[in-house]
């Protein structure tokens, strides 16, 4: 006969409440980890040549070209080059996403049109293609002393201004500083652009290449092969139309900052954090073939406090455009001359998608 034993088991041990919440912290922390780093810093290569809507002849000169005339004192001033791991760069997440109507403060960006202001030519470049000045713009004394730089463009021939991405490549979370894309693209000139790789969605046309037409809740700027430039918001915005129209360019971060006058708007397509005080970066539009473009530094009191978009607005119209886009700020914003910073970009600047540049090849 078989005896059988019977063999005591342990009580199971529950978990306690603390221990379950602590493993259920922990498990979520992991969970969005790996979000972020997947959607936010892990690059993602789409491999997409994009489709080509529009050309330009280089051979050919479409607008007169004059030197930009020199009407302040020359003198060498370099902004100092971001520091920092490019980890340390990486975006904070701000955007601008979920936009609505802010009210615009017409006084403030009045006064900064009409404010004394000192301007000092650091750089300029002159060909039979190509002439720009490179001025420092300050204003204001103590803690709202405000200084920017403004880039005034002639080009003979719309081919001359391009826009380069990250590694020459299209995607998401490809990332270089503006000094070394400059670099990459030989550029004369470059600034920093609308961060477009930053997101899954938005309109991307760069050199004549239609890279994606997602419309969101912002304004978009599309430059033309005819050297014109227009902003639309997105209810307006028609992909198929700007493309028969010659879109050469078209990005898409915003607001809008003129109004149909060429003066500060009475409300910006935009958010109420973008709409606050900060470094910025804008292009602005004359005429076919002249073009303005302006970075703000800021968040370094005694240097630059940065501007509100009703003061940038404000900065826009001073300078004589009747078109004007706000595009990606912050530590993103920066200007670059033949391989050396301009500005100061705030907290050592970040590395970025995408920078709008001179170039002649």
């Amino acid at each position: 006969m078989v005896k059988l034993i019977r063999v005591k088991r342990k009580p199971h041990k529950e978990m306690s409440i603390p221990a379950m919440i602590v493993m259920d912290v922990v498990l979520y922390l992991v969970c969005m980890g790996g979000f972020l780093l997947y959607f936010y810093i892990l690059p993602h290569h789409y491999n997409d040549s994009g489709k080509v809507v529009a050309s330009t002849d280089t051979n050919s000169q479409q607008f007169t070209l004059s030197e930009v005339e020199d009407t302040t004192s020359k003198g060498e001033l370099r902004g100092e080059k971001p520091s920092g791991s490019m980890s340390e760069r990486i975006p904070s997440g701000i955007s601008n996403e979920n936009t609505s109507e802010q009210q615009a403060d017409r006084s403030a960006g009045d006064s900064m049109k009409e404010s004394n202001k000192t301007s000092k030519e650091i750089q300029s470049y002159a060909d039979d293609k190509v002439s720009l000045t490179v001025s420092q713009v300050t204003t204001g004394t103590g803690a709202d002393k405000v200084t920017y730089y403004v880039a005034d463009v002639k080009v003979s021939n719309i081919a001359y201004l391009r826009t380069g991405f990250a590694s020459g490549e299209y995607g998401k979370n490809i990332r270089e500083s503006v000094q070394d894309m400059a670099a990459d693209n030989n550029a004369i000139l470059a600034m920093s652009g609308d961060y477009y790789g930053n997101s899954d969605t938005s309109v991307v046309i760069r050199n004549g290449v239609l890279y994606r037409d997602d419309i969101t809740g912002t304004d978009i700027c599309v430059l033309f092969t005819d050297g014109t430039m227009k902003t639309y918001s997105p209810d307006e915005f028609d992909v198929d139309e700007v493309i028969d129209a010659g879109a050469w360019q078209a990005w898409n971060f915003g607001p809008s900052l003129l109004d149909d006058n060429g003066d500060v708007p009475s409300s910006f397509n935009t958010t109420s954090y973008l709409n606050s005080e900060n470094p910025r970066a804008a292009i602005g539009y004359i005429e076919p073939g002249h073009y303005i473009f302006v970075t703000v530094d800021g968040r370094n009191e005694g240097y630059s406090r940065g501007v509100t978009l009703s003061e940038l607005a404000g900065i826009m119209s001073s300078l004589g455009c009747n078109v004007a886009y706000n595009l990606d700020g912050g530590k993103s914003s920066a200007m670059v001359y033949e391989g050396e910073y301009v500005n100061q970009p705030a907290d050592g600047g970040r590395a970025i998608s995408d920078i709008i540049y001179i170039g002649e090849e």
